[in-house]
């Protein structure tokens, strides 16, 4: 609607600002993918002459919505000079004295390395949250949903590491998603569950923990975050393989891959399909649970 209105009150730049929002919110919600990336890759088209900030911006979650569907490793198509390639988005980015620009991309980054489980470039990126904290930078939703990726990368690489300093980062994490989770139940509830479930993994609280994952898989559900609900049934899995329940770990894992598909995320299907026949002796007849 506001981008109808801008349109019709000729109010170009209001007009632009309102659709990248909705297809940023679209994002992070949980919409389709291929949806989304062709809807991005329109408005980049549309102001290729004339780059905005929030042009830079769209860029950085365009190209992490095609690398979900066609790879980590997906780089500029042939024939995409019609739009700003990754090379020059994230070079301006590092040269930019815009803080909203920089911090995009490492929020960008950071959802990024936890779907495709890229631990090195998880060591790499700096921490959202202090940024965030140490910084006059507005809170976009975009920033308060890296925060949560951050806190999930956290307790996973405690637990990979077993270096304290990571608990110390995760558990900030939580802290400022159960902040966020007082203000807006309906859209961090699941987040907050989910980290307090991977907290008590860490801390080996295998009761807690079970109990957090369930909830979280619930409250996804019932508040339609079909992605959240895949990263949710994977971790969860993750969780019973650790603790020798292969058979809840196929199932948690085969409901990830479910909703996965329904996001059209391809590419980290096809990376946990790959965990799934690793882990498990003749899991490639797996039949896929989505209910």
């Amino acid at each position: 609607l506001g981008h109808t209105l801008g349109k019709q009150c000729g109010d170009e730049s209001s007009s632009n600002l309102n659709n990248s929002w909705l297809e940023l919110t679209n994002f992070l919600t949980g919409q389709d993918l291929t949806t989304i990336s062709s809807e991005m890759h329109s408005i980049m088209r549309e102001h290729r002459k004339n780059h905005t900030w929030c042009t830079y911006c769209i860029a950085f979650t365009y190209y992490l919505s095609v690398a979900l569907i066609e790879g980590p490793d997906f780089r500029d198509s042939v024939g995409a000079s019609d739009i700003p390639n990754q090379c020059d988005i994230i070079a301006f980015a590092k040269s930019t004295k815009y803080e909203i620009i920089s911090l995009n991309m490492q929020t960008n980054q950071m959802i990024r390395s936890f779907l495709f489980r890229q631990y090195d470039e998880i060591l790499k990126t700096p921490g959202i949250l202090s940024r965030l904290l140490g910084n006059k930078i507005p809170l976009f939703s975009l920033f308060v949903v890296g925060v949560f990726y951050e806190g999930l990368s956290s307790f996973c690489m405690a637990r990979r590491t077993q270096d304290d300093i990571w608990i110390t980062k995760g558990n900030a994490a939580l802290a400022f998603i159960q902040h966020w989770s007082n203000l807006a139940p309906r859209n961090f509830e699941n987040k907050l569950l989910l980290l307090e479930a991977e907290k008590y993994f860490t801390v080996d609280d295998s009761y807690q923990a079970q109990k957090c994952y369930e909830d979280a898989i619930r409250s996804a559900q019932t508040h339609q975050f079909i992605h959240e609900e895949a990263i949710s049934h994977e971790l969860a899995g993750l969780f019973y393989l650790d603790k020798g329940q292969h058979d809840k770990s196929r199932q948690s894992l085969s409901r990830s891959i479910g909703c996965f598909k329904l996001w059209g995320a391809s590419a980290v299907v096809e990376r946990l399909s790959s965990f799934i026949r690793d882990s498990f002796e003749g899991a490639c007849n797996l039949e896929w649970v989505t209910e």
